[in-house]
Order: structure tokens, then sequence, then C-alpha cells
């Protein structure tokens, strides 16, 4: 005679008992799956935090960069214009130390004067780059007669450092005065050229 084994436990507490085990399984396992999920966003937030803090830190070495480029070009400007202010003003005190001074030209044409003949316009044209020597002159003035006009161009030709002397021309001017002296003026125009002394 074969022997059975008999349940004594209700069928509806067994179901319980399977579903309960079937509950803690799947619960175990939507546990895991969530876990899974929440660590893969875990990791991509901080992938994409760390992806976007290197692309800031790029953009603040760009604008960085960008900057220095701007200053770099502004003082390279601001040296630019120093460096053609100083060109200019030594090209200017070159001139001024190789060519003779308006004192010295002055000085030797006044050296030739005399009391009856006076400047009334006096241009000075100062020498080009093959002759920086030698100065260009042309001269309106008056003279009482055509004696002391006379005087003093040659007082002009005698002076070693006064070349190329042409007398433009030479008119009595007459003009009411009170004085005789003044009343027939002569009015001339001559040009000439002054070279310095190591000439």
């Amino acid at each position: 005679m074969a022997l059975r084994q008999i349940n004594m436990i209700p069928g509806n507490i067994l179901a319980r008992a399977a579903l309960a085990r079937h509950l803690l399984f799947w619960g175990k396992g939507l546990v895991v799956i969530i876990l899974l999920f929440s660590m893969f966003y875990i990791a991509q937030v901080n992938q994409f935090s760390r992806q976007k803090k290197v692309m800031h830190s790029d953009d603040s070495i760009k604008v960085k960069i960008v900057n220095k480029i701007g200053q770099a070009e502004k003082e390279s400007n601001e040296i630019n214009i120093l460096m053609q202010d100083l060109k200019l003003k030594g090209g200017l005190l070159a001139t001024l130390t190789s060519q003779q001074s308006y004192y010295d030209i002055l000085a030797v044409f006044a050296a030739t004067f005399n009391d009856a003949t006076w400047i009334n316009h006096l241009s000075i044209e100062r020498g080009n780059k093959e002759d920086k020597d030698s100065s260009n002159l042309m001269v309106d003035g008056f003279s009482k007669t055509h004696n002391s006009l006379g005087v003093f161009l040659e007082s002009l030709s005698a002076n070693s450092r006064i070349k190329d002397l042409v007398l433009v021309y030479a008119k009595k001017q007459e003009q009411k005065s009170m004085d005789k002296d003044l009343s027939n003026l002569i009015r001339f125009q001559l040009t000439c050229s002054i070279i310095g002394e190591s000439s």
C-alpha cells in the first residue's frame, strides 16, 4: 500500500505565500534595474558636467587670449606711433643740426648793410639734401640812392660766404613824404646764396 503526503495547510495560505515569494523576487529585480538606471544617469550627469566645465574653461581661455591679443595690438600701435614720432623728431633734429641756423644766415647778411639801405622782405630757402650747407635768399628792400645800393651790392659780393648774387631789379619808386630823402626811394630785389663756414 502506497503512502502519500497530505498537505494540511489551506490552499489560500499557500497561494499567498507563493504570491509573496513572486513579489519579493520581482521587487528585488526592479530595485536592481532602478539602481542600474540611477547609476547610468549619475554617470551621464557627471560626464556632462565635466564637459561643460571643460567648455567653460576653453571659453574663458579663448576670452583671455583674445583680450591679450587686443592688448598686445594696442600696445604695438602705441609703440608704432611713438616710433613714428621719434623718427619725425629725429629727422627734424638732423635737419636742424646739418643745415645752417637762421641766426648764422642773418648775421652774415646783416654784416653787409649800410645806413642808407634796409630790407622790406626776406625769404630763406634751406639747402636740399645734396647741398645742406647752403641757403638761398630772396630779398626785397629799399635804398636811398643808387650809390648806396651799389655800395651794399659791393659789400655783398666781397663777402666770401655770399655766392650767386643776382640783382633782379632796381627802380625808383616815387612816394609822397615830408622827408626829401624818402621821397624818391630805390626799390630793389636780389637773390643770393649763403654757404656755411666749412665750405
